[in-house]
């Protein structure tokens, strides 16, 4: 629902989409920096769409094809979603996000990220499903790191 809630039943359900949302939020981050497969492709629609710079995914099998893409280049990694935006209308929902992360690449160098991340969301057979995630980087990486590759 956007904008005020006019009922209570309408602001409990509200409520209940949003922390089911940003429940779906935290397995992303769970699912992908413990490369927990099953995790991370729970949250996902059959349709969705995964949008990264190092590639896209789309549907089921372009998201697993993605994230084992990721797990590659990135094998260690610990993401921080933060001050989502969050608006749900029925059974679809948008959400913008900031996101901090820090990895280790595959050649040793570790970095400190951010960026924000683009979210739509639906609700398939009472479930909130991920249905297109994009990221956009803010910054590089920290000079925090500069200097210290491991």
């Amino acid at each position: 629902m956007t904008g005020e809630a006019r009922t209570r039943e309408e602001r409990i359900q509200w409520a209940i989409d949003v922390e089911e949302i940003k429940a779906v939020l935290a397995k992303y981050c769970h699912g992908i920096d413990k490369q927990d497969e099953e995790t991370f492709l729970s949250i996902w629609a059959e349709d969705a769409d995964y949008v990264l710079p190092r590639g896209e995914g789309h549907g089921i099998d372009g998201v697993r094809a993605l994230v084992r893409k990721v797990w590659e280049q990135v094998p260690r990694c610990h993401h921080h979603i933060t001050n989502a935006v969050i608006e749900v209308d029925g059974d679809t929902a948008a959400a913008k996000t900031d996101v901090f992360y820090f990895r280790l690449t595959d050649d040793g160098v570790a970095q400190l990220l951010s960026g924000g991340y683009e979210l739509e969301f639906v609700r398939r057979d009472g479930e909130w499903k991920t249905r297109r995630m994009e990221f956009s980087p803010f910054v590089s990486t920290s000079p925090v790191f500069a200097g210290n590759p491991a």
